[in-house]
């Protein structure tokens, strides 16, 4: 049965960008076609207007752009440097399966993931710690237990997905449209995009993908 952990880590990815401001959640992490790792990820902050020059002072930070600035918040698209990407340990989930359900960047980096055993856990501290990257679990439990999403699901995933469901956006043919949602939650068709695909990626895992298939 899966695991969902809550635990810290302490990477510089970032470091220098949030000490401008109060928090960074990082949406989506993906490899674009030249290899770079991108990070999609809002800034929360009194001061956005020094975001910019913070991500530009940041070494593990190559390139960023401006995708959305609704409200009290700004969405960003960020290009790891080669320092970033040495210490970026999203690689190593994957290498053992660990799915990141939630990344929340203050004076350190939290992360919500979902494990598929200790032993996973484990051998993922025991890398981050030969990077040189402290590892602190705060919190352990069974997916299945009702201190914990049932499904894997965060918060924003599920309101993300129910909205887009009540909204016909499942339905076939299609009763509204991907901007139309995002406009609801007032967030971007790409940001829209990537909780939508992680929630109904924690989703399968959790129903059709805990079978075990026919002999």
């Amino acid at each position: 049965m899966a695991l969902i952990v809550e635990f810290e880590i302490a990477t510089p990815i970032l470091r220098r960008t949030v000490e401008a401001v109060s928090r960074i959640e990082v949406e989506e992490i993906y490899q674009s076609e030249t290899g770079a790792t991108k990070l999609i990820s809002w800034v929360y902050g009194d001061d956005l207007a020094s975001v910019p020059a913070a991500l530009a002072a940041d070494d593990t930070v190559d390139e960023f752009t401006l995708l959305e600035e609704p409200g009290d918040r700004r969405l960003y698209s960020v290009t790891l440097s080669a320092r970033g990407e040495d210490h970026l340990t999203y690689p190593t989930a994957a290498k053992y399966d660990i799915g990141y359900l939630e990344i929340t960047v203050t004076s350190e980096t939290k992360i919500r993931a979902r494990v598929p055993t200790r032993e996973a856990l484990f051998a993922y501290r025991d890398i981050c710690r030969e990077k040189g990257i402290s590892f602190r679990i705060q919190r352990i439990f069974h997916e299945s237990d009702p201190a914990g999403d049932r499904y894997g699901l965060t918060e924003r995933q599920r309101e993300a997905l129910l909205i887009a469901l009540e909204e016909g956006y499942f339905d076939v043919p299609r009763e509204t449209t991907l901007s139309a949602v995002a406009a609801k939650l007032d967030i971007s068709d790409q940001a829209l995009s990537a909780r939508l695909r992680r929630g109904q990626a924690n989703l399968l895992r959790s129903t059709v993908g805990e079978r075990a298939p026919s002999s």
